[in-house]
């Protein structure tokens, strides 16, 4: 019975499967011609508002509290430059030389010109450090922010995915319940188109949520309240280091930058301690005898002596374990960013070769399957059943191409912070 009344009911024609308007009730058409021109249109609006990558990562950036406490640290750092030069307090006090009356005197100790030389220029590593903590603190946002871009990409793709199929099963559910109904298709074929309807109303809504989940993420890192329309979801081209990784790529990484910055600071807190342990200088002035003493003989000058050498050897000491361990963590560090940008290239691969699939054969192939899944059911070769079991064969191809195209950009992406490139 179904194939004696399919051909009223022209459903999916066309690259995507839309209906033939040319044989559906004019309420029907005008409904389609609704939708058709609203989707291009809100399209239209979308493309011409939409932020990119860049623009999303410059306003999380700005409005990052992170970022604001690492400049907070440069500039503390900064400030404790002149501290560098830390004189040991003056000393005032009374003394009574001869025993018959008071004088007062004032001694002042300094360490040899080499010892703030160092801490000088420790203090300024520190800044440096300081510094590059903030380009860890940026790289790790950059990374969050553009994989949720991403997500956000991904999850915009599946929902349109996802209302173009609701559209079209939709229109099938309420045809085959009338065809049910008049008694031209069985109950089998009306439940399954049912359940195939739901279905997708189903991943759709899943897809609706995920995309205002992501969405409210973004803007909060953003403290933006008004929606964020991302870019159309597409291929990223990949960096020239992805040819050839290895570990002198990862050169540009923050956090390995970091640690070699602590491997200096290291080698530099050896040169202080081994400066302190130098003697240092002693200057004074205070009555050495009676009132009448000359002036010039008021004067005491003096060494400090570092006799206690055990405590400034345990330093130096424990100084030069310091970085053997900064060079042992920096070894570590590169052995790990080695192993993670082999994960990433492996997976750069993997999702490229994927994505060419797709792009080559995989979309072509799902394009015939509806085309000619649509030509015998219009034809009443195929049942309902097997009409929407090839649908969903195509659509189900369009679902996995979206996936390879997010991992396949999100590879990109971890390469790129991997190395230093967001």
């Amino acid at each position: 019975m179904l194939r004696t009344r399919t051909n009223r009911y022209c459903l999916l024609g066309g690259k995507w499967g839309l209906p033939t308007a040319a044989r559906l009730p004019v309420y029907r058409m005008k409904r389609l011609i609704w939708f058709l021109v609203s989707w291009v249109v809100t399209g239209n609006t979308l493309a011409q508002s939409t932020l990119s990558e860049a623009d999303v990562v410059s306003l999380v950036l700005a409005n990052s509290p992170a970022i604001r406490a690492a400049d907070l640290s440069i500039l503390q750092s900064g400030q404790l430059l002149k501290g560098a030069y830390s004189i040991p307090n003056l000393d005032v006090f009374t003394d009574s030389p001869t025993g018959n009356f008071y004088t007062i005197g004032v001694n002042q100790s300094f360490q040899l010109p080499t010892v703030y030389k160092r801490q000088y220029q420790l203090q300024s590593q520190q800044v440096g450090l300081a510094q590059l903590e903030k380009r860890i603190t940026e790289n790790d946002i950059r990374f969050r922010v553009r994989t949720l871009y991403v997500a956000l990409q991904y999850g915009e793709a599946l929902r349109q995915q996802y209302q173009l199929q609701d559209s079209i099963y939709n229109q099938l559910r309420l045809i085959a319940g009338r065809q049910f109904t008049a008694g031209q298709i069985d109950y089998l074929s009306k439940a399954y188109t049912e359940s195939q309807a739901g279905e997708v109303r189903n991943q759709l809504g899943q897809a609706q949520a995920e995309v205002l989940t992501i969405t409210r993420q973004l803007q909060r890192l953003a403290g933006r309240p008004d929606p964020i329309p991302v870019a159309g979801l597409a291929r990223t081209q990949p960096i020239a280091a992805l040819t050839n990784p290895d570990s002198t790529v990862l050169g540009l990484n923050p956090s390995l930058a970091f640690l070699r910055q602590t491997e200096v600071i290291s080698q530099g807190q050896i040169g202080l301690e081994r400066a302190r342990s130098l003697p240092g200088v002693v200057v004074g002035y205070y009555n050495q005898g009676s009132m009448e003493t000359p002036t010039h003989l008021r004067f005491r000058f003096g060494l400090t002596l570092p006799v206690w050498f055990g405590q400034y050897r345990s330093r130096t000491v424990a100084a030069q374990t310091g970085l053997q361990l900064a060079r042992q963590r920096t070894t570590a560090q590169v052995q790990t960013l080695s192993v993670d940008l082999q994960q990433a290239q492996g997976d750069f691969d993997k999702f490229r070769a994927s994505l060419d699939y797709y792009e080559i054969t995989g979309l072509r192939q799902s394009d015939e399957l509806i085309n000619t899944a649509r030509r015998l059911f219009q034809s009443g070769q195929n049942d309902y059943v097997s009409y929407l079991r090839t649908i969903n064969d195509a659509y189900a191809i369009r679902l996995r191409y979206l996936e390879a195209l997010r991992n396949y950009n999100q590879s990109v992406l971890t390469i790129n912070y991997l190395t230093g490139n967001l």
